[in-house]
């Protein structure tokens, strides 16, 4: 494995610094943030291209680190798995918005 890689316990290699991704924004704080759709899809770079790390289900809750720079993709840890990556701003809510469970 490669330096600045990471094994996550699915055996899923993610890089360890993120503001090496091109187009990452470095973090300025964490918040809690949760899924607001029946599946996302969690990348490990942020591109609708890039391999899937996990997938994240409605209502389950994450730390949020930021956006990129064009803030299409979210910089995302889900607390259960703790898969560290990233995925369609589209489909989490942070903090900063309401964070009551989205389903029925």
């Amino acid at each position: 494995m490669r330096a600045g890689t990471k094994t996550l316990t699915a055996g899923i290699a993610v890089l360890a610094s993120w503001p090496a991704v091109a187009g990452a924004v470095a973090a300025s704080g964490e918040e809690p943030c949760r899924i607001n759709t029946d599946a996302a899809v969690i990348r490990q770079a942020p591109s609708k291209n890039g391999a899937k790390a996990g997938i994240g289900y409605r209502d389950q809750t994450c730390r949020f680190h930021g956006y990129t720079r064009d803030a299409t993709w979210a910089h995302i840890t889900m607390k259960g798995s703790g898969v560290d990556s990233w995925v369609n701003r589209d489909l989490i809510s942070t903090a900063k918005e309401q964070l009551a469970p989205t389903g029925p």
